[in-house]
């Protein structure tokens, strides 16, 4: 069956990773800094023993409060620290940590161009693991990228997360396609096995300099050398590119 829609994801596929280890120190500082505040009074390294695996975390429940699963992150951490948050100062410190981390992740040149360039005969759809939904909205109209998608689906905003096919499931009742005829670009182990189990061809983006890891989407205390998330093991269930150009030609 041919080709008719193209899927992506964002953070590692469409945005490229920098210096993580950096990044996550901003987050930390940033985060601390806005916690204290608030009246937070432990010291940094306590806070950042308390942090460890943020994200990798049970959700919190949201009793339809109306803040994303990293505002509610944040209300969990601050009630366990006893710190009192209000919703308003919440979101500005939910957007203003988030901003720290974005610092050092930045968009790969050639993503602009190729979306452009496969948005006339391709449908384009995003999906991304995200617990902070306005903050991809922004950074995809900062980047001029939001119209050239045709779904943007979000893990917070859906309840569901890759590799759960049910998150990439949603993205095609969206466009109206099957799975068969759509190609899932991503760079993890979660992209491919969410892919594959969606029934989609899972392609996976290997650029020369990756020096990502599995700790790239949450702040961990372990600092040491991680596997990179594009290794080998993916040759024999995705097609490997080291460019999204590739892509142009490939589809």
């Amino acid at each position: 069956m041919s080709i008719r829609g193209i899927f992506f994801d964002l953070y590692g596929t469409l945005l490229v990773y920098g210096d993580m280890q950096a990044a996550w120190i901003d987050w930390l500082e940033t985060f601390y800094d806005c916690m204290q505040k608030q009246g937070l009074s432990i010291s940094i390294d306590a806070f950042s023993r308390r942090c460890d695996r943020f994200f990798g975390k049970e959700e919190p429940v949201s009793f339809q409060d109306g803040l994303t699963v990293f505002e509610r992150r944040i209300k969990t951490l601050g009630i366990e620290l006893g710190v009192e948050l209000k919703p308003a100062h919440i979101g500005v410190m939910a957007d203003t940590v988030v901003c720290a981390w974005q610092k050092h992740v930045s968009i790969d040149e050639e993503a602009a161009p190729v979306l452009r360039s496969l948005k006339p005969r391709k449908v384009l759809c995003l999906i991304s693991n995200f617990d902070h939904p306005p903050h991809v909205y922004r950074i995809l109209s900062e980047y001029g990228l939001g119209n050239l998608f045709k779904n943007v689906i979000v893990s917070a905003e859906v309840g569901y997360r890759k590799p759960d096919p049910a998150i990439f499931s949603k993205a095609l009742k969206g466009t109206g396609l099957n799975g068969r005829e759509v190609a899932y670009v991503g760079d993890t182990e979660e992209d491919v096995t969410g892919a594959l189990a969606a029934s989609m061809k899972p392609v996976v983006i290997m650029r020369e300099r990756n020096g990502t890891d599995h700790r790239a989407l949450d702040y961990s205390i372990d600092t040491g050398p991680g596997p990179n998330p594009a290794g080998d093991g993916f040759r024999d269930r995705a097609r490997i590119i080291t460019s999204l150009r590739e892509l142009t030609s490939m589809f």
